[in-house]
């Protein structure tokens, strides 16, 4: 995986938006528009997999980041590829999400500096060559299809271990229902189902945050989504989504 880019999701912030303080959860009407039944692809059936999750979890266990063990969680991404910022083909690839406590323990300093925050930031594993779409495919495989962490697999070895210097990790709220909820430029909520954290990333309607600071979901999010994701929290079992998919 020499050659394997990393695409970090969250590159700017807005000021505005940071500073919201109406901060909206997604209704159930506007997750329903998520899911499709009409065909059975992969694809589909991670997408009809995941938004139910969603719909059925509740916020994120504070604990689940405090052990240095959990600073990283791996799932798979449905993710729409961009070029020249026009939206493309669906993909499938693994994707992390990170954590990182940013607050400053050293009083004086906080004096000063401030205290901090504590981040999410997430990447996905793209590629270039055909070889190493087949190898993120294959490991893609053993996830959805084998329901194994495919833990000597080339790609996930580099997801699990691959560190950005540049990543960038934003501050992340807490909504008036359920979900956390990560504002830059795009917004991507969070729920926890059991041992899964479901994300869902789109577009925000700007145009309604143009003389306001309050941010609410509306039918522009839904149709301007960009990806999902599924993450494990916990894999040292070995088992990945249950064998919800079919061989």
């Amino acid at each position: 995986m020499k050659y394997v880019y990393i695409i970090p999701f969250f590159l700017v912030t807005s000021f505005a938006f940071a500073q919201s303080t109406i901060k909206k959860d997604i209704d159930d009407k506007y997750l329903d528009k998520l899911l499709i039944n009409s065909d059975s692809t992969l694809a589909t059936e991670f997408q009809r997999f995941a938004v139910n999750l969603f719909k059925k979890g509740t916020s994120l266990n504070d604990s689940i980041f405090n052990e240095t063990t959990r600073d990283r969680v791996i799932g798979i991404c449905l993710i729409y590829k961009e070029k020249d910022n026009v939206k493309q083909e669906l993909e499938i690839t693994l994707n992390t999400l990170s954590y990182k406590d940013l607050r400053t323990k050293d009083f004086h300093k906080s004096i000063y500096y401030g205290k901090g925050r504590e981040g999410f930031a997430n990447f996905f594993v793209d590629h270039d060559t055909d070889e190493q779409l087949s190898m993120i495919n294959e490991a893609v495989n053993f996830y959805l299809k084998h329901d194994s962490i495919p833990r000597n697999h080339p790609a996930y070895q580099f997801t699990r271990t691959y560190e950005n210097d540049d990543e960038y990790f934003e501050k992340f709220f807490k909504t008036d229902k359920y979900s956390t909820l990560i504002i830059g430029s795009t917004y991507a909520y969070l729920r926890q189902n059991g041992n899964y954290i479901i994300q869902i990333e789109g577009g925000p309607d700007k145009a309604l945050n143009k003389d306001t600071e309050e941010l609410y979901v509306t039918d522009y999010f839904i149709d301007d989504w960009y990806s999902i994701s599924v993450f494990i929290i916990d894999d040292s079992n070995n088992k990945a989504y249950n064998r919800a998919f079919n061989d």
